[in-house]
């Protein structure tokens, strides 16, 4: 990824001209106290969208998406980077780069 690089344009230009079936998947989770949500996709703006929508929901919560390859035909997966993760407090939600998660208190 380049410097200030939005993760989805680095996703776009790693695996230009790649068959989407060939890209990894994009888990997205979104998480608040005994509350969750997750989803699966192979596009990385889509994740996103999905998981900002669900984050928006749950004040004080925190999502994620990451890379991820099927390991078996059981469904089980191998993960990757983070490229994204967010967190919903007083009102705003934050978006980072990477693997920042904030601890819940």
């Amino acid at each position: 990824m380049q410097e200030d690089e939005p993760p989805c344009s680095a996703y776009r230009r790693v695996y230009a001209g790649v068959p989407l079936a060939d890209r990894p998947l994009v888990v997205w989770e979104v998480w608040a106290g005994d509350r969750g949500a997750s989803g699966v996709t192979r596009d990385p703006a889509e994740a996103e969208k999905a998981m900002l929508a669900v984050l928006d929901t749950m004040p004080g919560g925190q999502g994620r998406a990451r890379f991820a390859w099927v390991t078996s035909p059981r469904q089980s997966y191998l993960y990757g980077t983070t490229p994204l993760t967010a967190h919903h407090a007083d009102g705003v939600i934050v978006i980072l780069a990477g693997d920042r998660r904030t601890p819940l208190i």
